[in-house]
């Protein structure tokens, strides 16, 4: 992982410069300046020569980038983790709010995705709403997909603007591997979204397609990190438990690194996870019981994937420089 931002409310960059453009184009397209391209900056000429222009650019260019990246990655963790030990707790005490709405799973999923949407664009356009919300929404359905096809009962997703979005479990897995399962669709699914956006890209030259795929690739492997309640430390659940001594320890340098209180909160619930299954260890152990064959299996898929998710996200870092 190429490292926690070292200040959330780092100044303008590339990705943010990005996102103000593309407000900017939807709110004031029809004013009298030269659109050159879909994703090109918007050239004066009666200020700037081409040449002028280039030379501008090129001089604001490497500053701002490296400051925009991390701001962007600032904005992703709070939205990574998803919020979902906040999530559940709200919702378990405002079930009521539901019920006298009278909504149905994805009556409620429409409803959120939309209003989450529109939060969104207010502070960073619709373009990049539609498309990160897309990118949380794919993310979720791996999760629920995944569940259907293991038996297990799920709620579709639900959104909440600034937090992220979850998909409520109506059952706890039967064992570790199944808990593995689930936790992987949700990467995986939300991994293939980020390459997509990339080919999009690639074939087009569509630089906010590549602000959501270094966005995408952020998401995911900083989810597959080995902690609960991360997608990451479910998955490893079926490797072995004790490779949430090893998250921890990372996720502790980054909070030390650059303070962030969600990566506190994670931490303590990853400390309280480990605790609980040290204290009913002999009451849990038949549920971390995993054959030998599918602990290699799910050792190679989540690592074939947590390193998948390095490489595009240095491949997308150097494309940003």
């Amino acid at each position: 992982m190429a490292g926690y931002p070292a200040k959330v409310n780092a100044k303008e960059g590339w990705i943010i410069d990005k996102l103000d453009q593309e407000k900017g184009r939807e709110e004031d397209f029809s004013s009298s300046s030269e659109y050159d391209g879909a994703d090109q900056d918007i050239v004066y000429q009666d200020e700037y020569s081409d040449e002028q222009y280039l030379d501008e650019q090129n001089k604001t260019s490497k500053t701002g980038n490296k400051k925009g990246l991390w701001a962007a990655a600032a904005f992703a963790i709070p939205l990574l983790t998803k919020g979902k030990f906040i999530i559940i707790f709200l919702l378990s005490k405002f079930k009521f709010l539901f019920v006298f709405l009278k909504l149905s799973k994805f009556a409620t999923t429409a409803v959120s995705m939309v209003a989450t949407i529109w939060i969104y664009a207010v502070f960073y356009g619709a373009k990049f709403a539609l498309g990160f919300v897309a990118l949380l929404f794919i993310h979720e359905m791996g999760h629920y997909f995944t569940a259907k096809r293991v038996g297990l009962a799920v709620s579709g997703p639900v959104f909440i603007p600034f937090v992220g979005a979850l998909i409520g479990m109506k059952e706890n897995p039967k064992d570790a591997v199944t808990e593995a399962q689930v936790g992987y669709g949700g990467p995986l699914f939300g991994s293939l979204a980020a390459v997509l956006c990339l080919m999009l890209y690639w074939f087009t030259g569509y630089e906010l397609a590549l602000a959501l795929a270094y966005v995408g690739f952020f998401l995911n492997i900083f989810n597959l990190l080995p902690v609960h309640p991360l997608d990451g430390g479910r998955i490893v659940s079926a490797v072995s438990p004790y490779l949430w001594l090893v998250g921890i320890p990372v996720l502790i340098y980054l909070m030390i690194k650059s303070f962030n209180p969600i990566l506190l909160i994670i931490v303590f619930l990853g400390l309280v996870q480990v605790y609980n299954l040290w204290k009913k260890r002999h009451d849990l152990s038949a549920y971390y019981q995993v054959p030998l064959k599918e602990r290699v299996q799910f050792a190679i898929l989540y690592f074939g994937l947590v390193g998948s998710l390095a490489m595009g996200l240095t491949y997308t870092l150097e494309l940003l420089a």
